[in-house]
């Protein structure tokens, strides 16, 4: 094999390269991680070249932690190491890439681990690298010396680690793009999640290859728009879509969003994706902690705040199709009917499944009853029941947090109303409307002995009688139901004479 050198660029940088290495504390991470550890030991004890790769090092160098997900280049039998390393850590393992051979291996222990293995190509690490997309991806670090070396010596032919100091994104070679177009958008992603600044020579590149995004397979796109909506600054991310030239062949729908005549969706859909990000860190969820489990939790293997922010994103996507000016006014009458229309469009295109498109359709067609519901007074416990039913019970804590979101970004701040009626509704929602009803105070049988009634509508009735009671408060158990209805059916008796 060729000899590595210790870090790449100039040798006038390479030093303070490395020592930025040592002092973001990346050494004693990987050293640390019991992870990593059984990943290094099993590569030792097979006496196999093995390297630690790409965004594992970068989230190191960069966050100081090593993430979920981890490279690994070998130089060997990738299969018997996959499935070796899946026996060690009591995990699965399966083919994920055919023509690149790379394994993935997934381990759940409390949190759900990804180990991709692959095999060292050309059998050099250095070229290996030298063919990755961006610098601060461009890095191995030996599994042998991570195990027990004294001195860890870090792989760098591109200058990544100096560009990780720097907070610089920058493509290896000009080709990047044309070997996988959706490096693409992994150039927007990486940006907004490591917060880094994309070189002005890359991003001249991107501008250059932006066409390319057009051929990238839809799954993959899907999933970089995932990411994208899943991290940090969205808002930021999507504008550079549309700065970088990229928009019109990821999202043609939304390319003219900057002026549908001479009104600017796109500002108004970016503020609204913003805020609809502050919502998972607004004061509301530490007053309704489910709400944040809520939000937490997966929509069919996606987090469905990712899936929130998306829809948060395309909610106003029908008004370029309903807008319509008259005498100085301007509406956009049936909007969200056409919104709901083209994000199943959409959302069928790039291969999302059935459960995450049905759940975006739903918000964006629905986003307007938060606000109808605010403009009622006192609303019923009906009204507040068939404002989850009509959208499928929990969706409407997705519609409460996005009414929210909304009025924020059109107002420029909270209005002090909504917030109390989305409150009242949240409340509602988890000490009402998901507790189990208890059982009836009183059964069919015994209603017709009591009440000496046949069996038939009048049994129904007086269940009902009954239900209303307890929600006025005016009953509370069996012997204030049998007042209260035989009150009523007197009442009932004398009004009909």
């Amino acid at each position: 094999m060729k000899e590595v050198k210790d870090s790449g660029g100039k040798a006038g940088r390479r030093v303070s390269a490395l020592s930025f290495f040592k002092d973001a504390g990346a050494v004693d991470v990987l050293k640390k991680d019991p992870v990593t550890r059984e990943i290094c030991a099993l590569a030792v004890e097979r006496g196999i070249d093995a390297y630690m790769v790409g965004g594992m090092l970068r989230n190191i160098v960069l966050e100081g932690r090593p993430g979920r997900d981890r490279d690994l280049c070998v130089g060997g039998d990738v299969k018997g190491f996959a499935e070796g390393l899946a026996g060690r850590l009591g995990g699965s393992f399966f083919l994920m890439d055919e023509e690149s051979l790379t394994y993935r291996v997934v381990v759940k222990d409390g949190v759900k681990h990804t180990i991709d293995v692959s095999p060292v190509k050309e059998g050099d690490i250095v070229r290996d690298l030298e063919k990755r997309d961006f610098t601060v991806n461009a890095l191995a670090v030996p599994a042998a010396d991570i195990l027990h070396g004294e001195r860890v010596r870090v792989i760098d032919p591109c200058g990544g680690l100096d560009d990780a100091r720097r907070r610089v994104l920058r493509v290896v070679a000009q080709g990047a793009f044309d070997d996988d177009p959706l490096r693409l958008l992994r150039a927007v992603r990486l940006s907004q999640q490591c917060r880094l600044s994309m070189e002005e020579a890359t991003s001249d590149l991107v501008r250059d290859k932006a066409h390319l995004i057009a051929v990238a397979a839809r799954e993959r796109v899907r999933d970089e728009l995932l990411l994208i909506f899943s991290c940090a600054g969205s808002a930021r991310a999507v504008e550079s879509l549309y700065e970088l030239g990229m928009v019109g062949y990821v999202l043609p729908e939304i390319r003219g969003w900057r002026d549908v005549q001479g009104y600017d969706l796109l500002l108004h859909s970016l503020k609204t994706l913003g805020e609809a990000e502050r919502i998972l860190t607004d004061p509301i969820v530490s007053e309704y902690p489910l709400l944040g489990d809520h939000l937490e939790s997966d929509v069919a293997g996606v987090k469905r705040y990712a899936v929130f922010k998306l829809a948060a994103f395309l909610h106003d996507i029908g008004k370029p199709a309903t807008m319509k000016t008259a005498e100085g006014a301007v509406s956009f009458m049936g909007h969200d009917v056409k919104g709901e229309e083209l994000v199943k469009v959409i959302l069928r295109r790039l291969r999302f499944g059935r459960k995450v498109i049905r759940l975006v359709a739903t918000i964006v067609r629905n986003h307007h009853r938060v606000f109808t519901l605010a403009s009622i007074d006192d609303p019923s416990r009906r009204a507040k029941s068939h404002f989850f039913n009509a959208v499928g019970g929990d969706t409407g804590l997705d519609l409460l947090c996005l009414g929210l979101a909304d009025a924020r970004a059109t107002r420029g701040g909270e209005d002090p109303g909504l917030r109390e009626r989305v409150g009242q509704m949240l409340e509602f929602y988890f000490d009402v409307y998901t507790r189990k009803p208890p059982k009836p105070l009183m059964g069919g049988h015994e209603i017709m002995e009591t009440f000496g009634v046949p069996q038939g509508v009048m049994v129904g009735e007086i269940m009902r009688k009954i239900a209303q009671g307890i929600e006025d408060g005016a009953v509370r158990n069996r012997k204030d139901a049998v007042r209260y209805v035989k009150k009523w059916l007197a009442d009932r008796e004398d009004g009909g004479k």
